[in-house]
């Protein structure tokens, strides 16, 4: 048998070829703007494409991106995109307080960014932005001219078509025809905005970034210790102000990092003996307040936790003068007055909101909620359980009173399990269940109970229950000093600004009439944008920038006029 098996290899080993090592992912971003001119206090709208430079398709691996706005002496502003199958949406908020100038706007995933001798300005993008509240200038960044530059010529590329009917409805929409002619599915961004003369710098567009693609050097070696983020953000944690004693202390004990909500944000994870934790999340959107928590630290060794900054401050290369001219004075005038205008108005009927994909620690078909108002109050914690929710019970483990949940195995029977259950008082993990047990009842308007095993990390708790408060702010709650609040620059919420909601009463004058910068079309397909035109007459350019399935450029504009 031995030898008929070694005939049989040795006959097929001719036919057998030798496996390649597969090429590395070498992940590039490009990001693409509503406009490329603002003024200090604008919002820029974002929309990213994560690009497999070997292929120049979309790359499904990472799922977030680092935005960074630089001056030419620092970075200024960031951002955070969650990518979804290698694109994403986002918004940032510019400064009322920065000076005039050309600024660069670089994006990147942490697994791009870990390669050697990677290249940030490969996919920039060059913005310019004028104070009108301030005579301040970036610091050599600014030239005077009589005339303005001439502005840098459109390239039509790819099979996306727009066309317009050059006409307004009498219910003040303009109607926008965009057609793929191509055979492969198209995903672009849409922006229909005011010429006012004011021209773009001059800078990358979808076509420069696809054709730097086709000539990147050969591949560097990747950070070993850059962990891709292929499910979220991945968050990592330190502990400061102590000493080798304290980080001896802390070693080993698991450090916690949530957000207030239903609980889907939090995350827990080893601290190792230099102090630092790394968390693995599934994003966390929007800016809010992130609690900061080492469970079970001795008094005499008071730790601080604090977050590590994801960002890398990438060099931006040179960036261009911005040249100024007198000819701008009334349309910087008009774009700083629409600014004022819509922070002053902040419409929320003006968006649309995107689907945020999450992956929720808890699914609301499992909860079980007592709604306190519908029941006896009670003063005294304690006596809920007593009466009228059977699923929680008090009892006493290694001498401290710890609240446990009947949960439920696989088989459905249910039991009140020995291990710790996770206590949440608004989404905040309460270790000591002593002090939710203190909590006035009075201030909980709802009980939500999880009864299941969950596992978090490297941790299993035996249900979660979260003290829902009327105000959802933890009001009252007195934490140990091992809990931090820290500011928490979470994904930008993916929104589309389609203006739809916009009534009489609004006062009009929008620079940017139409951003959605998450669109769709299948080969052959055509589909209809309304627009709502502004308070005001002009010219407005409708540009779409965007990418092929098999990573074909795309770039498309058509003018309309508003009387």
């Amino acid at each position: 048998m031995k030898r008929r098996i070694l005939l049989l290899f040795l006959l097929f080993l001719p036919l057998i070829q030798p496996v390649r090592a597969q090429d590395p992912l070498r992940e590039r971003v490009y990001i693409a703007t509503d406009r490329e001119v603002y003024v200090a206090g604008d919002e820029v709208w974002l929309s990213a494409w994560c690009v497999d430079a070997a292929t120049g398709c979309l790359s499904d691996f990472s799922k977030i991106a680092y935005v960074e706005l630089h001056s030419p002496e620092a970075t200024v502003v960031t951002a955070k995109i969650a990518l979804w199958k290698g694109r994403g949406a986002g918004r940032m908020q510019l400064p009322a307080s920065l000076p005039t100038g050309n600024y660069r706007l670089l994006c990147y995933t942490a697994l791009g960014a870990s390669e050697e001798g990677f290249d940030a300005t490969t996919g920039i993008r060059t913005i310019s932005v004028f104070n009108t509240f301030s005579t301040e200038r970036s610091t050599g960044g600014v030239v005077f001219a009589e005339t303005p530059p001439q502005a840098a010529a459109f390239a039509q590329a790819g099979p996306l078509d727009i066309e317009s009917t050059g006409t307004v409805r009498p219910d003040g929409t303009a109607l926008l025809y965009l057609t793929n002619r191509g055979e492969a599915p198209v995903s672009f961004s849409l922006s229909v905005r005011h010429d006012d003369g004011i021209p773009a710098p001059r800078g990358q567009r979808m076509t420069d970034f696809v054709d730097a693609l086709r000539h990147l050097p050969a591949p560097g070696r990747f950070d070993p210790d850059v962990i891709p983020e292929y499910e979220g953000e991945v968050i990592r944690l330190r502990v400061s102000g102590t000493d080798q004693d304290g980080l001896r202390a802390v070693g080993g004990k698991h450090a916690f990092i949530s957000t207030p909500g239903n609980g889907s944000n939090l995350y827990t994870e080893l601290l190792q003996p230099d102090g630092t934790a790394t968390l693995f999340t599934s994003n966390i959107y929007a800016d809010q307040n992130m609690f900061l928590e080492i469970e079970d630290v001795d008094r005499e060794h008071v730790c601080h936790p604090e977050l590590i900054s994801p960002f890398r401050n990438l060099p931006a290369g040179d960036i261009p003068q911005l040249a100024v001219c007198r000819d701008y004075a009334a349309a910087l005038e008009m774009r700083s007055m629409g600014m004022q205008l819509e922070q002053h108005f902040a419409a929320d009927t003006l968006y649309e909101a995107l689907p945020l994909h999450e992956h929720l620690i808890t699914q609301e078909r499992d909860r079980r909620s007592y709604i306190l108002d519908d029941y006896t109050r009670f003063p005294v914690m304690e006596e809920l359980f007593t009466e009228f929710i059977s699923e929680l019970r008090i009892r006493r483990v290694d001498g401290k009173r710890t609240l446990q949940v009947l949960t439920y195995d696989l088989d459905g029977k249910g039991s009140f399990r020995r291990g710790n259950a996770l206590i949440l008082l608004d989404g905040v993990p309460v270790l000591e269940h002593d002090k939710i047990l203190a909590y006035d009842p009075l201030l909980v308007r709802r009980i939500d109970i999880y009864p299941y095993v969950y596992l978090l990390g490297s941790r299993s708790f035996d249900g979660i229950v979260n003290f829902v408060s009327y105000k959802g702010n933890l009001p009252s709650m007195q934490f140990e000093d091992n809990v931090r609040i820290v500011d928490f620059q979470g994904c930008s919420l993916p929104l589309a600004y389609t203006c739809q909601g916009v009534g009489d009463d609004y006062p009009d004058y929008r620079q940017t009439l139409y951003w959605h910068p998450l669109l769709t079309l299948a080969p052959g397909e055509r589909r209809i944008i309304e627009c709502k035109t502004p308070a005001y007459s002009g010219r407005f350019d409708a540009v779409a920038e965007g990418l092929t399935a098999d990573g074909q450029a795309v770039a498309a504009r058509c003018s309309l006029t508003v009387e």
